[in-house]
C-alpha cells in the first residue's frame, strides 16, 4: 500500500509586471509556512521515498526546502509537464510510478493538484490551499489509480494551525 502526499507549492510573492509567473520565489510567507507544515509531518511521522516537483521556481524552492528541513535522504526530482499539467496528465504520471516506492511527494499547482486529489478520494475538497498536504493512500498497484480508488489520511493546511 503505497501514500501519496500531494502538496500545493508554498505561497509565492506577489507577480509583478516584470517577472514571470514561473520565476516567482517563495513569500516570508511561504517560507514559514513550510516551517510549520514541516512540524506537523514531523508529528505524523512521515517518510519519502521520492518526491516529484513542478520546474516553476515557487514548487522547486517549496521541494528542496521541505527536503532539507525533514531531512529527506532522497534528492527532489523535477517534472516539467507538472507546471501546466491538468489533472489528467497528473493522473498519467501516478500511473507511471514504481509501485516499490512507498512514500511519495509531488508538489504542484492548482487547479489540478485539488482535482487529481478529488478525483483519487471521490471527496470534494474545494481547494488545496498553498502549504496545503492532502495525504491519500492507494490499496492497489499505482498504475490501477483511478477514481475514488484511494484512502484519506490527513488533509492538513497551514491556516488549520493558526489562531
Amino acid at each position: 500500500m503505497g501514500k501519496i502526499y500531494f502538496m500545493r507549492h508554498a505561497k509565492a510573492e506577489e507577480k509583478k509586471d516584470s517577472k514571470k509567473d514561473f520565476t516567482r520565489e517563495l513569500s516570508d510567507r511561504g517560507k514559514e509556512d513550510l516551517k510549520l507544515m514541516t512540524k506537523v509531518l514531523k508529528e505524523l511521522k512521515v517518510g519519502v521515498d521520492a518526491v516529484f516537483y513542478s520546474e516553476a521556481t515557487r514548487c522547486e524552492q517549496s521541494a528542496k526546502k521541505l527536503c532539507e528541513m525533514m531531512k529527506f535522504k532522497k534528492k527532489p526530482k523535477s517534472v516539467k509537464s507538472f507546471y501546466n499539467a491538468g489533472s489528467d496528465e497528473i493522473l498519467e504520471f501516478v500511473r507511471s510510478l514504481d509501485d516499490g516506492l512507498n512514500e511519495i511527494f509531488i508538489i504542484a499547482h492548482n487547479p489540478a493538484i485539488t482535482e487529481i486529489c478529488e478525483f483519487l478520494s471521490d471527496s470534494v475538497i474545494g481547494n488545496i490551499p498553498t502549504s496545503g498536504i492532502f495525504a491519500l493512500e492507494f490499496e492497489q498497484a499505482y498504475k490501477e489509480a483511478n477514481e475514488g480508488c484511494a484512502k484519506i489520511l490527513f488533509f492538513e493546511y497551514p491556516k488549520k494551525y493558526k489562531k
